[in-house]
């Protein structure tokens, strides 16, 4: 019911929303201050001490088609305006599904970077400020269609992917 006319297309876009947690129930919803009814904003990604929130956007301002961005998050709850990573790690292409480590290495899918096809999974270790060139992941995660939204557990070693490898979107796990 709200898809606003691009050009010729009529386009739903994706928010970010916030709740709490409140006596069991979810409770205060809200839309984060920089979604728009204009462009999308997915896939957050919360850094693992909750001061920076990264996520994919076609906002105005992208390298390419979807870029990752991140916002630090404020000791009063509010947020700064987005910042684009940067061609180091968006191209042309898709850059989506943003995922962190303690250690603040970026995984991510892309379809701008050499690859196996489709989306692959590339990896982003952070130094010296900024993060590093993407890694491919390889043929054992990634093959000649969509991979993506890669989670990891890093007590256990095993994580989690979705691949449409077989023609439909399913979840693999890997160790």
């Amino acid at each position: 019911k709200k898809k606003i006319k691009i050009g010729d297309l009529k386009v739903s876009h994706v928010k970010i929303y916030k709740a709490e947690l409140v006596d069991g129930k979810w409770s205060n919803v809200k839309a984060l201050p920089f979604t728009s009814d204009f462009y999308s904003t997915q896939h957050p990604a919360l850094s693992a001490d909750e001061t920076k929130l990264y996520f994919s956007s076609d906002m105005p301002g992208t390298v390419g088609s979807f870029d990752i961005f991140y916002v630090d998050i404020n000791i009063d709850g509010s947020y700064s305006a987005p910042k684009n990573l940067g061609t180091a790690i968006n191209t042309e292409e898709r850059e989506q599904f943003p995922f962190l480590t303690k250690e603040n290495t970026l995984y991510f899918s892309s379809a701008g970077f050499v690859g196996f096809g489709g989306l692959d999974l590339f990896s982003s270790e952070f130094k010296d400020g900024e993060y590093q060139a993407p890694v491919n992941l390889g043929e054992s995660i990634n093959s000649g269609i969509d991979d993506f939204s890669l989670v990891i557990n890093e007590e256990t070693n095993r994580g989690f992917f979705s691949s449409d490898r077989d023609g439909v979107d399913k979840l693999y796990s890997f160790v």
